[in-house]
């Protein structure tokens, strides 16, 4: 019998698919090593960008650690997400998140750091500069009403100044009804909805005169004074608190003061003399005067950051100098010792408006003025402008806002890109303004928030900010004071 040799047609075609198997196999393998390979690469470019921002992050902090704040950006394909979360008074957590998406894949990197302010750049500040909650709708939480606290039927109290450091909120009282009320208050706001009086002083129990201005650093609160001993430093870690006493230049009354690095910068009314000055505080007994500079009007507000100082200040309107009319001033403070004008800024058609209150942060002034109205005419010369001041010898504006109202801009608090703005008027009330800054160019005003029997009063006094809580001093029609704590959580 003839034996058959060779392949039927089913065996041909099993052999075929399974070559195609095979080949598609190792197709497979070699796209989908590809594919690996492709996904590696864009996870070492991600984590590489992850990085750099993590790095960015400390480059800014070393600036100002108030630079230090949530941002979102685009670069190519990945999608760049910085979040800054409040960790205590001085650290935060950083979290770099770079996203991106593929053939309908989605993929991310996230790196988390540890950022502080070794270096101490945002001072004794203590509030938390990246927003959280709804600061377009926040609201008043709590509110302090120093009446409670009266000491006597004749007692009252109008707040001049508020500081809020590390849980403790430090109230100055620049004058009360009676001689021997108290001028300084501290309560614990550990929980700030539950505000707590932890003890009280009298500055002068001679006077009812008592403090404009403040500043708290650990264990002692400096105290500019209305009354001769215009220079006053107060242990505040000891019961009873105690009082050290001094007088500066010719014991003119003290306006403002700042604390930075053992330093105190304090500035007087108008004298004939210096009215900055530059105490050596590192002996509470002993403060030393290292130096001092005249600036021919009284200083509202002082602000220290790195080599300089700002102050705020009225303007000497028959000087025939420039400098003469100034209602900013920066000084050159790296040799404490010798002080001396580094620039400056004055409005040539807001004569009328006086420096009032500044902050400082990075490279930019927030600077607020009395307004310049005539004759209690609103008009629309700005209360309130924004400078680049990478050149301190010539600074420039970046914007302003006019608020069209008579009064002063008594405060300024800066976060991330609002400005919270606090305005004051003699008999005619003030309110807290909310201003969105991201466009120096085009400052937009976010909302108004009235304070506690603002109509007929002063208003607005005071602002300082702790975490994500803002604290407002205002006082009403009969005189008496409030410190509102708001949220926006």
């Amino acid at each position: 019998m003839e034996k058959q040799f060779g392949f039927s047609t089913l065996e041909i075609m099993m052999a075929m698919a399974v070559a195609v198997c095979a080949l598609t196999a190792a197709a497979s393998l070699v796209f989908g090593g590809q594919q690996f390979v492709i996904d590696a690469q864009k996870n070492s470019q991600a984590r590489a960008v992850a990085l750099e921002m993590l790095a960015r992050q400390r480059i800014l902090a070393q600036d100002d650690f108030r630079l230090v704040n949530a941002a979102t950006s685009t670069n190519g394909i990945y999608s760049r997400e910085v979040k800054a979360s409040w960790q205590s008074f001085f650290a935060k957590k950083i979290l770099a998140r770079v996203s991106w998406s593929e053939s309908g894949r989605s993929s991310s990197v996230a790196l988390e750091t540890i950022i502080a302010d070794y270096g101490g750049t945002a001072g004794n500040d203590t509030c938390d500069s990246n927003l959280s909650g709804d600061w377009t709708n926040p609201r008043i939480e709590k509110v302090i009403n120093l009446n409670d606290f009266a000491e006597s039927a004749s007692s009252s109290y109008a707040v001049g100044d508020v500081d809020v450091y590390m849980g403790k909120i430090y109230v100055a009282i620049t004058k009360t009804g009676a001689t021997h009320d108290s001028t300084l208050f501290i309560f614990d706001v550990d929980n700030p909805s539950l505000p707590l009086l932890l003890d009280k002083i009298d500055n002068n129990n001679l006077a009812m005169a008592g403090i404009n201005a403040i500043a708290a650093n650990k264990n002692y609160v400096y105290a500019a004074s209305a009354t001769a001993k215009n220079f006053q430093i107060i242990d505040v870690s000891q019961f009873p608190l105690k009082i050290f006493s001094h007088k500066i230049n010719n014991g003119e009354e003290a306006v403002s003061v700042f604390y930075r690095n053992n330093y105190v910068y304090l500035g007087l009314s108008k004298v004939n003399g210096p009215e900055f000055n530059i105490i050596d505080v590192g002996n509470a007994n002993d403060p030393v005067v290292i130096g001092s500079f005249e600036i021919g009007a009284g200083v509202s507000d002082i602000y220290v950051k790195g080599d300089y100082a700002y102050l705020a200040h009225p303007a000497d309107l028959t000087s025939p100098e420039e400098s003469g009319r100034e209602q900013l001033t920066i000084l050159n403070i790296a040799d404490p010792a010798n002080p001396y004008r580094a620039g400056g800024f004055f409005h040539e058609a807001g004569m009328g408006g006086f420096g009032k209150s500044l902050r400082v942060i990075g490279n930019r002034i927030y600077f607020g003025r009395t307004t310049s109205h005539i004759g209690a005419i609103p008009d629309d010369i700005p209360d309130f402008f924004i400078f680049d001041a990478a050149e301190p010898a010539a600074i420039s504006v970046l914007g302003s806002r006019a608020f069209s109202r008579v009064g002063s801009l008594n405060g300024l608090i800066i976060r991330d890109n609002l400005a919270f703005v606090l305005l004051g008027t003699t008999n005619l009330g003030g309110d807290l303004r909310i201003l969105d800054i991201a466009d120096p160019d085009d400052i937009v005003e976010e909302k108004i928030i009235a304070l506690p029997g603002a109509a007929g009063g002063i208003g607005g006094v005071s602002i300082d900010c702790e975490g994500n809580y803002l604290y407002v001093a205002s006082i009403d029609g009969a005189g008496g004071s409030h410190i509102s704590i708001i949220s926006a959580e």
